[in-house]
């Protein structure tokens, strides 16, 4: 979808901010989801990481009222061109925004744990899938960037697999006599990583995929 309309949007001077935005958006939500989980883990002090980590969150959300200014800026010269195309990256924005209020979720995880997740008896399964995702970030800014279909359908392959292994390790969980404190943050933690592994996967589709299609299933890649 969006492959198309950013090798026309290079050329106008609003749209390339927008992309260059959206970038620095999907750069952030990165490292939002990578401090966070560093803070879970124990390896950064709560009170060191917390005003650029909450500094970065803020600037997810002004990046994307920015977008959105600059799209209906666009749509205003442009009436009757290119409405698919902006409707496609509003919406992917949205997902943008998510990925970044999942990863502070997690961060608050980790203050509750004060740093202490080594405890946790599926840890090692959470982190397995924490990393997967982690991957699809650096990835998926080169895929938007370079309106490359290829590269974003592999983060789609990606997908289903992790999304399998969360709804198994909550199975797990719910036959599990955990202490609650643990099951509480074992369930919140597999919920936060399954929310951002859809919402990447979203982003992916639309790079891909008309405005009707976005976010929902092509063969075996999402739903």
């Amino acid at each position: 979808m969006l492959a198309g309309f950013m090798n026309l949007w290079r050329g106008e001077p609003l749209m390339k901010k927008a992309i260059s935005r959206f970038a620095d958006m999907l750069v952030c939500d990165e490292f939002l989801f990578s401090e966070a989980w560093e803070v879970l883990n124990g390896n950064r002090v709560i009170e060191d990481i917390k005003q650029d980590f909450y500094a970065q969150d803020k600037a997810v959300n002004q990046y994307e009222h920015e977008i959105r200014r600059i799209l209906l800026e666009h749509l205003s010269f442009h009436p009757t061109k290119d409405v698919p195309g902006s409707l496609a990256l509003m919406s992917l924005v949205k997902d943008a925004e998510r990925i970044g209020d999942y990863a502070k979720n997690i961060f608050e995880v980790g203050v509750m744990l004060e740093g202490k997740s080594k405890d946790l008896k599926y840890l090692k399964r959470l982190s397995t899938i924490q990393k997967q995702v982690a991957e699809n970030f650096p990835a998926l800014k080169n895929a938007f960037l370079d309106s490359d279909e290829p590269a974003a359908k592999k983060i789609l392959q990606g997908y289903a697999p992790a999304k399998v292994e969360l709804n198994n390790l909550l199975q797990d969980l719910f036959e599990e006599q955990l202490e609650t404190r643990e099951a509480v943050a074992t369930a919140l933690l597999s919920r936060y990583l399954k929310r951002i592994n859809s919402h990447l996967s979203n982003i992916a589709s639309g790079i891909i995929y008309p405005l009707d299609q976005i976010d929902f299933v092509q063969g075996d890649l999402l739903e």
